[in-house]
């Protein structure tokens, strides 16, 4: 996502002279877009050691949100300040040949970010749709092979232009453009946006099927598990039952452990989280990717500059509010971040059993029953 400079032409063949700077606007924006960018890294440094400082939290799914974390901390860091000062002056101040890497890692940290929100989007369903066999599914061997697949994909996308795969630069150096060549764009906007989000809305869909399922089992006292060769029905013990051998003991233990495996499922409680991670992935990243195809294949119906930067730094946001979608949404990290930040948590009523698990995958969601569990 790389801005154009104001009142740029494409035809330049020299150097112009940079515009004076609004000093009251440079201040307005300097404070708005500063603050975005420091609330953005600050929140993904939080979930990186929020994992690194508890043990509970290693697993396969957190790795998931660090590695959705170390994205859009890249992101915030090291291309978001350039977009700000962009903005600030109205044109590019570093050189052709930074605008180009820049832009590089712009579309490097955007995607890898948004294939990030597609593998927990992935994992999501597993856990719900196969909770028994998950650990054996979501190993940490194939977890770490996802993650090397995301970044693989990602810089496949975002090196075309540093290739050739772009329009013509402009001589003048102060223009930063957009690469608008038709078949990049396509490229890049299937692959960085479009087939990830079929992805996400097809996998949370069925987040929501399954979860509205089970939550019927729940209430009527039924649940169904699937397994490959078989579908066994496991009625669920509310209350204690003397021991008859083995074999009860046994099916009481399954029992328990579905019971707590899906807690989560509950329908009212899935439908909230997923349209709220659902809803902002869209809002955020959407207009850029609907704008951006029309821009390039339609020249007559290019929005109006205003409208492009409005719908680049939304796409922007979403990388520095994913913080608090994900993790934020989850008790557990809530506590882990009270721990990060050393502060002390108020509530006499909260403790272990009533920590809520989101983020664990099932063969760790079994340590408390009544566990509310975010997604």
């Amino acid at each position: 996502m790389v801005l154009l400079a104001e009142n740029a032409s494409e035809g330049s063949n020299c150097t112009h002279p940079p515009a004076p700077v609004n000093i009251s606007k440079a201040i307005l924006l300097g404070v708005i877009l500063g603050g975005l960018i420091i609330f953005g890294v600050l929140g993904n440094i939080l979930v990186i050691l929020s994992v690194a400082c508890h043990r509970h939290l290693h697993s396969v799914t957190h790795y998931y949100i660090v590695n959705l974390a170390v994205a859009d901390l890249l992101l915030t860091s090291t291309v978001l300040p350039f977009s700000a000062i962009f903005e600030i002056l109205g044109y590019w101040a570093f050189g052709r040949v930074f605008c180009n890497i820049w832009a590089a890692v712009d579309v490097l940290c955007c995607t890898a970010s948004i294939m990030g929100l597609c593998i927990i989007s992935i994992d999501r369903y597993i856990g719900v749709s196969y909770p028994l066999r998950y650990p054996t599914i979501v190993t940490q061997r194939r977890g770490v092979r996802a993650l090397l697949c995301v970044w693989a994909l990602s810089l496949v996308i975002s090196i075309g232009p540093l290739f050739g795969w772009r329009q013509p630069a402009p001589e003048d150096e102060t223009i930063c453009q957009i690469n608008e060549e038709p078949g990049y764009v396509l490229f890049s906007a299937l692959g960085s946006f479009y087939v990830p989000l079929a992805i996400i809305l097809v996998m949370y869909c069925r987040v929501y099927v399954v979860a509205k399922r089970e939550s019927r089992g729940l209430k009527s006292g039924l649940k169904t598990d699937k397994s490959d060769s078989e579908q066994v029905t496991l009625r669920i013990h509310r209350k204690n039952v003397p021991a008859g051998g083995g074999g009860v003991n046994s099916a009481k233990n399954k029992t328990h452990f579905s019971v707590r495996l899906l807690k989560f499922s509950r329908e009212k409680k899935a439908a909230k989280t997923l349209g709220i991670v659902v809803g902002c992935f869209v809002l955020c990243w959407l207009p850029f990717f609907l704008v951006m195809p029309i821009g390039s294949f339609f020249p007559d119906f290019k929005p109006s500059e205003t409208v492009f930067k409005i719908v680049f730094w939304l796409g922007y946001l979403n990388s520095c509010i994913n913080p608090i979608i994900y993790p934020c949404s989850s008790q557990e990290f809530k506590k882990a971040f009270q721990n990060v930040l050393r502060i002390q948590c108020l509530r006499r009523r909260q403790s272990q059993h009533a920590l809520g698990y989101t983020l664990h995958p099932p063969s760790q969601a079994l340590e408390g029953q009544h566990r509310d569990m975010g997604f």
